[in-house]
């Protein structure tokens, strides 16, 4: 009875070895910084842009049905962040958040369209 007991104290002690490294570690990982996406707040962003009122003012200002896929990819690149590891994540985020200001700077500017005036009026 007592070889048993050895047995499960140096197995716990192994175990207790391997717990405390895999909390320690976790522990560095949740001190760092990580971009992190909202899956809930995607989401919403769908179904708010799917909902008759945002359809019926994008209609109303544009004439035509408000095209919700952008919203819809970035739930499913949300979804997708929730896979990988924090720094995978992280980078895909960062990198993706890139490329929207990029594409943003490309499109038209209001200040194409309106004029500053000079005078007061």
């Amino acid at each position: 009875m007592s070889d048993n007991n050895n047995n499960k104290s140096t197995t716990t002690d192994h175990h207790d070895a391997d717990t405390t490294a895999f909390f320690d570690e976790f522990e560095q990982e949740t001190k760092q910084e990580y971009k992190k996406c909202s899956i809930s707040q995607t989401f919403d962003n769908v179904f708010q842009c799917y909902t008759l009122g945002a359809q019926a003012i994008h209609y109303y200002r544009y004439g035509e049905k408000k095209d919700c896929s952008s919203y819809y990819e970035d739930f499913k690149f949300c979804l997708s962040t929730k896979t990988k590891s924090n720094q995978v994540g992280d980078s895909m985020i960062k990198k993706r958040e890139l490329e929207k200001q990029v594409q943003k700077k490309q499109l038209r500017s209001s200040e194409e369209v309106w004029e500053a005036r000079d005078l007061k009026v």
